[in-house]
């Protein structure tokens, strides 16, 4: 389903699947969440949020914890010739051990997981490789390879026999004196060295390597070491060659495993961003809409996901419930009453409901609600001026209108705010039935909120357009934010605006002009 989500505030959703995330992965795929293109993948999203729910209202907690991201490894990997360093190997092993535990956590579940069991399994030998090479954060174990073992032996060799060497300077009576209290030899930059004091330098023969202690120390090299502090350095030389083929080779067996380690963070997306929404399910106490193959829509006390995360973080007021339902008998909702009575959340409620069971989410409603199969949700919300664009307010809901007349068929639901408002009331009311009119020979589904009276008497005369209207109380004089189907609504502008500060004589001053223009029929 292709939807106009950015006016539902469908962003808003996706920030708390992201919060909700414990991966990279699942965080990217909520960032980028769309309604699926069709009601299939729909359900098979849903089914793997089912279950996620399931495991969460059981008590268990799949070990899914915060893992490294090795995407841009793995495209690295992929190019014949690369090589990963030490510390990408050990982020690509991290990961494959989290997916390996949490596969075997949901190994129960695999019959009813849609969730690719299978592809979270990672390669086993892959896993041998690294768990034989690599040791702590990224480094190569010594004995990594029979070379490299061979490598570590002479160095460790080599090392012993230059501080034997340089051991033996320091006890030669001619400098003995300087070392007394010295127990090792130095290094530094794996040559041996000794440490004496500037002014004593000059009785050690050899390079200097450096100084300590701000200046007054200066580390020397005694010749007699330099020979095998040589060896030793193209030792290491070799090590790090050594080292940096092996790189190259355990990446080449990486690039091997490039297309299962791919579909192992596929199948790791699809699980954290199924128990996120799991965890979002659980905290609205929200259920599963049916998905049918029908263009329906009913939702049965159903609450706007965001008004219910502001009253449960104390920033907001108890939402409303809202009930609705549109089908082919009743095709179009014309929905009247004051500005401040919550057409706009009820216009926004369901069409962000509708967007989320597309994404196979859970919806804060009863259990019994429905959405039906729809390629299309066009939603015009909001004031459209624009002085960027030269357009005026009117105008701009005219080219939203356009474009649903371009657009809008059978398989579209439509939620318009404020149709036919922005110009002469009349004109307005007459452009609206218009649209209703073609809107009703398309078979077009949808709610439009409307200040405008005739709109009324349009609805209550029309086969498949129905009234409803915000409740509005008339002994507290405050709006209910109730929605009562077949029931056409007032506007109460002066009761708002007398509610709102105006001065009472200001306001009646307006009664006694409204009567007038009742019984005239014009100003």
């Amino acid at each position: 389903m292709h939807a106009d989500l950015k006016p539902l505030e469908f962003n808003a959703i996706r920030r708390l699947l992201e919060r909700l995330s414990a991966t990279p992965y699942g965080a990217d795929a909520a960032r980028g969440l769309e309604p699926a293109p069709d009601i299939e993948v729909a359900r098979r999203m849903q089914r793997a949020v089912d279950v996620a729910r399931l495991l969460l209202d059981a008590g268990r907690r799949p070990p899914l914890g915060a893992l490294p991201d090795i995407r841009a490894a793995l495209r690295q990997a992929a190019t014949v010739g690369a090589s990963l360093s030490g510390q990408a190997l050990f982020n690509l092993q991290e990961v494959m051990a989290g997916c390996a535990r949490l596969a075997g956590a949901l190994q129960q579940d695999a019959a009813i997981f849609p969730g690719r069991l299978d592809d979270l399994q990672p390669p086993t030998a892959l896993v041998e490789r690294l768990n034989r090479t690599l040791v702590g954060a990224g480094s190569l174990r010594d004995d990594a390879n029979e070379a490299l073992a061979a490598l570590f032996v002479e160095r460790r060799q080599l090392r012993e026999e230059a501080e034997a060497v340089v051991r033996k300077r320091m006890q030669r009576a001619d400098v003995s004196e300087l070392f007394e209290n010295v127990e090792k030899v130095s290094w530094q930059n794996e040559r041996t060295v000794v440490v004496v004091r500037v002014a004593e330098a000059e009785r050690i023969k050899g390079v200097r390597r450096g100084s300590a202690l701000g200046g007054r120390d200066v580390a020397i090299e005694p010749m007699e070491a330099v020979p095998v502090n040589n060896r030793l350095e193209a030792v290491m030389g070799r090590i790090g060659t050594e080292q940096q083929r092996l790189f190259r080779d355990i990446t080449a067996q990486v690039r091997t495993h490039v297309d299962a380690l791919q579909a192992m963070i596929a199948a790791l997306t699809w699980i954290d961003l199924a128990l996120a929404a799991g965890r979002l399910s659980q905290a609205m106490n929200a259920h599963a809409p049916r998905l049918t193959d029908s263009a329906e829509v009913e939702l049965n006390e159903a609450y706007h996901p965001l008004l219910l995360v502001q009253f449960a973080d104390g920033t907001g007021p108890q939402p409303v419930p809202l009930s609705v339902r549109l089908d082919d008998r009743d095709r179009l909702l014309v929905i009247t009453g004051p500005n401040t009575g919550g057409k706009t959340v009820a216009l926004k409620t369901l069409g962000l409901l509708v967007a989320m069971a597309y994404c196979g989410l859970h919806i804060p409603a009863e259990r019994d609600c429905i959405v039906g199969r729809y390629a299309r949700l066009i939603v015009d919300v909001g004031d459209h001026q624009s002085l960027h664009h030269h357009l005026s307010t009117f105008a701009g809901h005219v080219e939203v209108l356009k474009r649903v007349l371009n657009e809008a068929d059978g398989h579209t639901l439509v939620l318009l705010d404020e149709l036919g408002t922005g110009t002469d009331p009349e004109e307005g009311a007459a452009l609206a039935m218009a649209v209703l009119d073609e809107l009703g020979a398309r078979g077009v589904q949808g709610v439009v909120n409307t200040h405008l009276s005739p709109l009324k008497d349009y609805a209550a005369d029309r086969e498949g357009v129905r009234n409803a209207s915000m409740h509005f109380d008339a002994e507290t004089m405050r709006p209910t934010y109730e929605l009562r189907i077949g029931v056409p609504g007032k506007s109460l502008g002066l009761i708002i605006a007398e509610q709102n500060g105006l001065p009472a004589t200001l306001v009646a001053g307006a009664r006694k002009h409204l009567q007038r223009l009742a019984t005239t029929g014009h100003g």
